[in-house]
């Protein structure tokens, strides 16, 4: 069959098909072959369900002992006194406890509870999170290591404390007698400038004649108060 035949009979085997199929269309039943519907086996013994088992979480204490450890620079270990209560402390006012405690200030003070940051707004409640302990330990991280924590100076003798005492009393004496003394404001004379000056004795000059009513004994008056004051 050469090409020009087969494209012809190609052709008008197609020409003979619809190329569309109507509404109405019915395709004879007889053509199909008569099926029946496949069913799968019952599983002869069905799993179990899983259930999940979730571990029952104890109520906390109360209180509680608080203790935190530095492992790093600086090394420290700080017991807070007396238990705390869970519910009402949180861990800011573990921080100022600390605080006094190391005279490290709060902002360079970190807490951690398993390796992780413990917010300051929470509650010793929080923290454990059902855990059932009577003793809580906790990381201590000082920022910026032993420079931050302040030296503490050995207590002084009582012969040191007296030497110390004595020399101090003078010197508070000193500071004393000069906060008593008036100081004169900026742009004021003070008191010997203006004992210096010719119209406080003409006021002094008048003060006396208005009291003693007489001219001549203010004036005399007058003139040895300066004397005795120039002398």
């Amino acid at each position: 069959m050469t090409e020009l035949a087969f494209a012809q009979s190609f052709l008008s085997m197609l020409g003979g098909i619809p190329s569309k199929i109507t509404h109405d269309h019915v395709e004879d039943p007889r053509r199909y072959t008569v099926t029946t519907p496949y069913t799968l086996p019952h599983h002869p013994t069905l799993p179990k369900k899983f259930t999940r088992r979730t571990c029952a979480t104890k109520a906390p204490p109360e209180s509680i002992t608080v203790t935190a450890v530095s492992s790093r620079n600086p090394p420290l270990s700080i017991t807070l006194p007396s238990p705390l209560p869970v519910s009402t402390t949180s861990v800011l006012d573990i921080k100022n406890a600390i605080s006094l405690q190391t005279g490290v200030p709060v902002q360079k003070i970190k807490l951690l509870h398993q390796k992780k940051p413990a917010q300051d707004s929470k509650t010793l409640k929080d923290v454990l999170a059902g855990e059932g302990k009577e003793q809580l330990e906790l990381g201590l991280m000082i920022i910026g290591g032993a420079a931050s924590v302040p030296e503490q100076k050995p207590p002084k003798q009582e012969d040191e404390m007296e030497v110390d005492s004595k020399e101090a009393e003078p010197q508070q004496q000193q500071q004393q007698q000069q906060q008593q003394q008036p100081v004169a404001a900026p742009g004021q004379q003070s008191g010997r400038e203006v004992l210096d000056t010719e119209e406080f004795w003409a006021d002094l000059k008048g003060f006396l004649e208005q009291r003693v009513r007489d001219e001549g004994v203010a004036k005399e008056a007058v003139e040895r108060f300066r004397l005795a004051w120039r002398s």
